[in-house]
């Protein structure tokens, strides 16, 4: 079965090469045999790993609610975003006070209370998104580091998996973004 299909990938070379007739047939020439010296090689190499066991995919998984929930920065969000809140209640507080004595239109009331819960709306995804930033740029490095072929958010998003398989790096996470503060 292997001889097909190399012999396959040999003619289909073959007439690449030879319908390279042009000025720059050359130097496509050229360029389709150094594509196909490296295709044999990751060949090689892929032959290789699964010689040695397995397909050599690895993957991690990590539980982004738990790095979330302990990630130091979190928690600075948070009360940065409560004292936000209490700005705004207040603000709120004042324009309703204004409502009241007449001092400001109903459809002013609902335009500047609507701002400011959009205010607080783009806080949140703001603090949020930085805080996610940061998870990502540690899991891509890790993911580099140990040479991990993929990382998923949650390992039950997995129906099965060999547990072998799979690597936890929650906690090397956080150690990494914690390590940062």
């Amino acid at each position: 079965m292997q001889k097909v299909w190399m012999g396959i990938g040999l003619l289909t070379v073959a007439l690449l090469l030879g319908g390279c007739q042009s000025q720059g047939g050359a130097q496509n020439i050229d360029d389709l045999r150094a594509r196909v010296e490296k295709l044999e090689q990751e060949v090689q190499n892929l032959k290789a790993q699964i010689a040695k066991g397995g397909s050599g995919l690895r993957i991690a998984y990590i539980n982004a609610e738990k790095v979330f929930q302990d990630y130091k920065k979190t928690g600075e969000a948070v009360q940065r975003f409560r004292t936000e809140v209490e700005k705004k209640q207040n603000d709120l507080k004042a324009l309703q006070d204004k409502f009241k004595k007449g001092l400001i239109s109903e459809e002013e009331f609902q335009r500047e209370a609507a701002r400011l819960q959009q205010e607080l709306q783009y806080l949140d995804l703001q603090l949020t998104s930085e805080i996610q930033g940061e998870m990502i740029k540690v899991v891509e490095q890790l993911a580099k580091e140990r040479g991990y072929h993929w990382v998923t958010q949650r390992k039950d998003v997995v129906l099965y998996a060999d547990p072998n398989a799979l690597e936890d790096i929650t906690y090397d996470v956080l150690k990494i973004l914690n390590q940062g503060q």
